[in-house]
């Protein structure tokens, strides 16, 4: 199932490959209802023709440049199931910028120049997938979680940034809770409690800020046994 996921998470970005190629090594030598860049504009005379064949297929190739760079970050930053809808979406993109360019540069008239790229608009997209990444976590429960059980082997905490700080036997990861001892964690009754115990933990799942290669967990729940110690604010001591 997960291999099937993946295929159609990489499925837009290796059609695009696909169209690409074949549109440059094939490309329609004569004006045709059924291959090619096919407009009223495009089919009004030979060298328009001709024109929006070469220029419709450098827009496309461009912009798969893009969509293959892309497609490990999607699925990075949003995983299989969403990152195929954005995948999708991204191929529905590609394949409709050149009707924005190719039929402006044609309504201008002989001789036909270039004029623009897709650049502008990638680089537009790459900008707002960084923006979703570092944007912060919340606690309204929008963000997607993960359970991690271990054993609480270290807490400690942070008297300036008020953070609590977990870590599980191991377990690489540094968990933490934003302001916990600002919310009530009572800093001599939790580690009394918990140390040495197991412990299952709610956190964030997506890059976030320093989680982007899993370093850095932001806790949103604290279980112990079948106590509730901490979800999302609200902190119940042992």
């Amino acid at each position: 199932m997960e291999q099937l996921l993946l295929f159609w998470l990489w499925f837009p970005a290796a059609f695009m490959v696909v169209l690409s190629w074949v549109l440059h090594r094939w490309p329609p030598t004569s004006t045709n209802l059924s291959y090619g860049y096919r407009t009223r504009r495009s089919m009004a005379s030979t060298e328009a023709w001709e024109y929006a064949q070469s220029r419709s297929t450098e827009v496309m190739r461009h912009w798969t440049w893009w969509m293959v760079a892309w497609t490990p970050v999607v699925w990075w930053r949003w995983g299989v199931e969403t990152g195929t809808l954005v995948t999708c979406l991204l191929m529905t993109v590609g394949v409709l910028t050149p009707l924005f360019f190719v039929e402006r540069e044609l309504k201008a008239g002989p001789p036909f120049v270039r004029s623009g790229g897709v650049r502008g608009l990638a680089v537009g997209l790459s900008v707002a997938m960084l923006i979703t990444v570092l944007k912060p976590i919340t606690h309204d429960g929008s963000e997607p979680e993960r359970t991690v059980c271990g054993t609480l082997e270290h807490l400690s905490w942070s008297v300036r940034s008020e953070d609590v700080f977990l870590r599980l036997r191991n377990d690489p990861c540094h968990y933490y809770i934003n302001r916990g001892l600002g919310m009530g964690i009572d800093t001599v009754r939790w580690p009394q409690a918990l140390m040495g115990r197991e412990v299952c933990l709610e956190v964030v799942d997506r890059p976030a800020g320093l989680n982007w290669f899993g370093s850095v967990g932001p806790v949103r729940g604290v279980i112990a046994g079948q106590d509730t110690l901490y979800r999302t604010g609200v902190v119940r001591n042992p």
